[in-house]
This record gives C-alpha cells, sequence and structure tokens, in this order.
C-alpha cells in the first residue's frame, strides 16, 4: 500500500510541472491586426495557406469585408514586422492596426 501511494505522489509531482508548463506556453502568444489589401476570396485563401507555414504562426483569420488579417503568434518565434513582410511577401499591403484597437483572443 505505501508503495502504491509514493508510486502516486510521484507520478503527480511529474504531472504538475507540465501542467504549469503548458499554462505559460499558452500566456506566450499575442495576436495582431493587419489592415491589409486583399480584396477577393482567391487573397483570402492565398494569405489563410501561406501564412501558417510561418514560424510561430498560431491562428490567422482573414475578414474579407474589413481587409483585415488577424494573426496569433508565439512571440518568441515571431514578431508584428516579420508577419507584416510575409503577408507584402504575398504581394499585399499590411498596416498593423494599434493594439488598442484589438481585443484579446481567449
Amino acid at each position: 500500500m505505501k508503495k502504491m501511494s509514493r508510486f502516486l505522489a510521484l507520478i503527480i509531482m511529474m504531472v504538475i510541472p507540465l501542467a504549469i508548463n503548458a499554462q505559460e506556453k499558452s500566456k506566450a502568444n499575442e495576436t495582431v491586426k493587419y489592415k491589409t489589401s486583399i480584396d477577393c476570396a482567391a487573397c483570402v485563401n492565398k494569405i489563410m495557406s501561406s501564412l501558417p507555414q510561418e514560424k510561430g504562426i498560431k491562428d490567422v483569420k482573414c475578414d474579407l469585408a474589413t481587409k483585415e488579417v488577424t494573426v496569433t503568434y508565439q512571440k518568441e518565434k515571431n514578431n508584428p514586422e516579420e508577419i507584416k513582410k510575409s503577408i507584402e511577401k504575398l504581394g499585399y499591403t499590411a498596416k498593423v492596426i494599434p493594439a488598442e484597437n484589438v481585443q484579446e483572443q481567449k
């Protein structure tokens, strides 16, 4: 019985740091929004298929009606300027919308 208790305690002590580490990683994500020159579904498809291939990109959303692209990324692997350059390489303009206008995604 004592061996079983010790084994369970050991398992719990191994799992807790993993859970804490996972929570810290989720906090390392940031969201940035760009005003772009997209104007059709093909533009949206091009961004949606290409941008997630960049390092650290976790999520991409395009809104054709407002011509905005919202990107969630890992801040230790990428930054808004590099993401902007990636959008421009695809042939579109990209201007960062200030953070006070961007609502946090949770």
